[in-house]
Formats: structure tokens, C-alpha cells, sequence
């Protein structure tokens, strides 16, 4: 009987963890970067970490036709802003949970992308805390990426991502529609919003200079103690 991997959403050690583990044996061999406010999971065969998922903001701020800024969307040049989509940036599985390993997991890459996916819609914005609730925040899509040179989107595809496009570079994008909140997730999230410090900051900036949201600020350690998941 094939066994079932379970996912839990990281602390601070855990997505350090995730961080390392990307870092030492995905092929890209580095982390997420921290402006991206990536928010980990960590994959469990019983209560032993077999792997991770690491998701974040996309880097791009912009791709024509598909998302931008607000202002983009208000103008008809894209359906949705940039803060609708979150990028699964880095998927790591244990070799032994892969065919051939010791403790082998069929479907494994499926099985823990399926359930993050359903989980990141809440989870990313809990952790992540929005910054303005009159602007479209609710996650509406992930997109991944695949070197071609090395890889040929195989588990993308399984996990029903569609292709999206190729760059000259051999670069292909996949994306797949994420679920909606729930009437209690959206009460959680716009009561997370409303106790972030550093949304407070950013409002106020918004208030006094007509800021729109940009730049990151740099997250103090009140912020920190404030925003890490107790576990």
C-alpha cells in the first residue's frame, strides 16, 4: 500500500531549513530571495522531512497581457495585479522518497504540490500580511518555471500546471488557477492586515504621499516576532 506524504506550513527554522536544503541540492543552488517574502512548506513521510516547497512573489512585476499594477489592470492592459499571483519557486524531494530510494512515494512531486497549492491562497497572506485591502489582493494564480536545458516540465504538467510560454533562453512558464477564500479566510486575513505593523506603515505612506505599493520595507524585529507563525 503506497504511502501518503503530508505538508506543514514552516516557521522561521523551517523555512531556514527549506532555505538550505534548495540551497545545497536543488539545481539552482541558491536560496529564495528574501524580497520575494518567500513562505515555505516542508514535506513529512510520518514526522521525518523528506522535502520542501518554497513559494514567493514573482520577480517580474510585470508581464503584458497577463498581470502588473493596479493601474495596469485599471486600464484594461492586464486582469490582474501582480499581488494575484505567487510563484512556486522551488520544489525539493529527499532521493529517497524518489524512484529507487529506500523509502519510495509514488506521485510524490503531485502529492505535495496538490496540497499546497489548496493551502497557499490562506497561508501565504497570513504569513505575508496584505498591505492594502481596498486593492485586489486574493491570490488568483501560480506560475513555476522550467529550464528546458535540464528539465522537460513533466511534474508541472502532472500536477495540471499549463504551458504558458518559452523565452529564447529555453525558460518555459507554467501557471495554474489557485482556489478562492473562504468567507472565514478573508475575515482572518483582513484582521492579520489590520494588526501588521508594517501594513500600518505602508498605509500611513499611502495616506501622507499617495504611495502605491512598491519597494519593500524592511521588516524590524517587532515585525518579525510579530509575523512568525507560533508552532
Amino acid at each position: 500500500m503506497s504511502r501518503t506524504l503530508t505538508i506543514t506550513l514552516a516557521d522561521h527554522a523551517g523555512l531556514t531549513w527549506a532555505q538550505e536544503q534548495v540551497a545545497q541540492y536543488h539545481y539552482l543552488r541558491r536560496p529564495v530571495d528574501g524580497r520575494c517574502s518567500p513562505v515555505a512548506y516542508l514535506a513529512l513521510d510520518g514526522e521525518t522531512r523528506v522535502g520542501c516547497l518554497i513559494f514567493g512573489r514573482p520577480q517580474a512585476q510585470r508581464i503584458s497581457g497577463w498581470y502588473g499594477s493596479v493601474v495596469d489592470v485599471e486600464a484594461g492592459r492586464c486582469p490582474l495585479t501582480r499581488w494575484q499571483i505567487v510563484n512556486l519557486s522551488r520544489v525539493w524531494l529527499s532521493p529517497l522518497i524518489q524512484r529507487g530510494g529506500a523509502r519510495y512515494v509514488p506521485n510524490a512531486g503531485t502529492q505535495v504540490i496538490a496540497a499546497a497549492l489548496s493551502r497557499i491562497v490562506y497561508d501565504f497572506l497570513l504569513v505575508r500580511p496584505v498591505c492594502f485591502l481596498d486593492e485586489p489582493y486574493e491570490l488568483r494564480q501560480c506560475l513555476s518555471y522550467c529550464d528546458t536545458r535540464l528539465h522537460q516540465g513533466t511534474l508541472y504538467r502532472a500536477a495540471n500546471f499549463q504551458f504558458v510560454r518559452e523565452n529564447a533562453s529555453g525558460i518555459q512558464t507554467y501557471a495554474i488557477p489557485l482556489r478562492h477564500l473562504t468567507h472565514a479566510e478573508r475575515c482572518a486575513i483582513e484582521k492579520r492586515a489590520q494588526e501588521s505593523l508594517r501594513s500600518r506603515r505602508y498605509q500611513a505612506m499611502r495616506a501622507t504621499s499617495g504611495y502605491e505599493q512598491g519597494v519593500l520595507i524592511p521588516v524590524d524585529q517587532e515585525d518579525k516576532q510579530r509575523e512568525r507563525i507560533s508552532r
